[in-house]
């Protein structure tokens, strides 16, 4: 077996923030202390375990975020919902994740290609880790606590590697470290030394187990994260913020998230809900559909961009939230033996759903639909607004242009022959009409029955033009529609 173990440096603000741009000094605090910062505080003379009256002294624009565990634990679930990408075997660690890599390396080339692509999913999450790897879960962490990016591959390495390592990374307990910082204890080599009853009599018989699980000899059990078959996400912005661009850039955190997690599901969503989230306001929600089931994160991203465009908002965004509920199973395609092929028509038919839904981001969704046709007669009852992809086409009707006046324009005439820049000139025979006389609408200049002869004619720019002549008096023509 080879463990791979990952620890998220400065955990309580990584999982508050997700790495996102910003020029103010951060920290998260707990108990009036501070115990995580960014690089800017860090730079201004902050210390992790500082009062939060001394840190504000030393950096007057101090952005301080109180520590909240819920928040850190539905963050380190999306982690490990990236994390199964790679491997189905992860577990959950205070601060981090362990993940038994020894069945994928293989199909990532090599374990530095697995670290390549791990560290590369994680990072679009907005997540950074430190990592070490060695043949058990425990020795894997502590050498990512301590030693940072190094590999250990036999047992037979791990008392010489461990043994270095300084006994803070045990995470045994303060005040049992601090017994054995007292007897003269400073390495895990130290304690590896002392004999079994000297660790018992300084209360450290618990230390002596940590120890045996980390080198092998005591096993160590891990539950592996099974993540429920939902996406629920949320990412807090670091200071309150109108611009579409952040917003976009949180968002995106958000979607790189969910769809790796989808893609290790073998799932799609169709559907999702962004909740842009403020102070003082009710949430401003943006319901994201696809058309078909999808994990493409940038799908996601532009639909969002679109929706961002067209609304907005009511005050400044505070935080993002991703609710998806339901999963849609997508099975593996087989891949054709020659290569890329003409695109099939299931693939034919995704790409349409995508260009109607963006359309409908950007647009509104009642600016799109299809048109099908409908039992009647008259042109401005012969169609009706359907779902994309549900038009039912006409039968048997005469041609018929597809573009029609919201009201039909009185032409001239002259010497009995309708005239709109010039003379009309029919083609063909009339296509008579007499229907809408169980229509009770209309007035007398409108009414609902239409008695009318329909002509197609061509003006005097050779424009095709769809005109009618009235069967009552006074026998006036008028222009229905255009062809293209």
């Amino acid at each position: 077996m080879l463990w791979l173990a990952l620890v998220f440096p400065e955990w309580p603000l990584q999982a508050r923030f997700r790495a996102q741009a910003h020029t103010q000094p951060l920290a998260v605090a707990e108990k009036q202390r501070v115990v995580a910062l960014d690089a800017t505080a860090l730079a201004q003379g902050v210390r992790p375990g500082q009062r939060v009256a001394d840190a504000l002294a030393l950096a007057p624009d101090l952005l301080i975020s109180p520590r909240d565990s819920r928040v850190e634990d539905a963050a380190l679930k999306d982690a490990a919902g990236c994390a199964l990408h790679f491997t189905p075997h992860v577990a959950l660690a205070t601060d981090g994740l362990l993940l038994e890599i020894a069945g994928s390396i293989r199909l990532f080339g090599s374990l530095d290609g697995l670290l390549r692509a791990l560290r590369s999913a994680l990072a679009a999450a907005g997540f950074h880790a430190l990592s070490a790897c060695a043949p058990t879960p425990r020795a894997a962490r502590w050498l990512a606590l301590g030693t940072p990016g190094r590999t250990i591959r036999g047992p037979a390495a791990l008392p010489a590697a461990l043994a270095a390592l300084p006994l803070d990374v045990t995470e045994a307990g303060e005040t049992r470290l601090a017994t054995l910082r007292e007897a003269g204890l400073r390495s895990v080599g130290d304690a590896m030394k002392l004999p079994r009853d000297a660790l018992a009599l300084r209360d450290a018989q618990a230390l002596r187990r940590l120890i045996d699980q980390a080198l092998g000899q005591t096993a160590d059990p891990r539950m592996f994260f099974s993540p429920p078959p939902e996406i629920d996400s949320r990412i807090e912005l670091p200071v309150p913020r109108h611009d579409a661009d952040v917003l976009l850039f949180a968002a995106s955190r958000l979607f790189n998230s969910a769809c790796t997690q989808l893609a290790a599901a073998h799932a799609g969503i169709a559907e999702c809900l962004l909740e842009l989230q403020h102070e003082h306001e009710a949430p401003t929600r943006l319901e994201l559909r696809t058309g078909t089931p999808t994990h493409d994160a940038r799908l996601l991203a532009s639909l969002t961009r679109e929706h961002l465009a067209r609304i907005t908002l009511p005050e400044a965004v505070t935080a993002l939230r991703l609710r998806a509920p339901d999963w849609i199973e997508q099975p593996g395609r087989s891949r054709d033996l020659f290569g890329t092929q003409a695109p099939s028509p299931q693939d034919r038919q995704e790409a349409r759903d995508v260009l109607v839904e963006r359309l409908r981001a950007r647009l509104g969704r009642d600016a799109v639909y299809s048109l099908s046709a409908s039992g009647d007669h008259r042109p401005e009852q012969a169609q009706q607004r359907d779902e994309p992809g549900r038009a039912q086409p006409a039968a048997g009707k005469p041609q018929r242009p597809l573009w029609l006046l919201p009201e039909p324009e009185l032409l001239a005439e002259r010497d009995g022959q309708p005239w709109r820049n010039g003379p009309l000139h029919c083609l063909g025979r009339a296509e008579r009409i007499e229907a809408g006389w169980w229509d009770d609408a209309g007035d007398n200049d409108h009414p609902a029955e239409a008695l009318r002869d329909y002509y197609i004619a061509v003006g005097p720019r050779q424009e095709r033009l769809w005109i009618y002549r009235e069967h009552r008096a006074p026998h006036r023509w008028y222009l229905q529609g255009l062809f293209a």
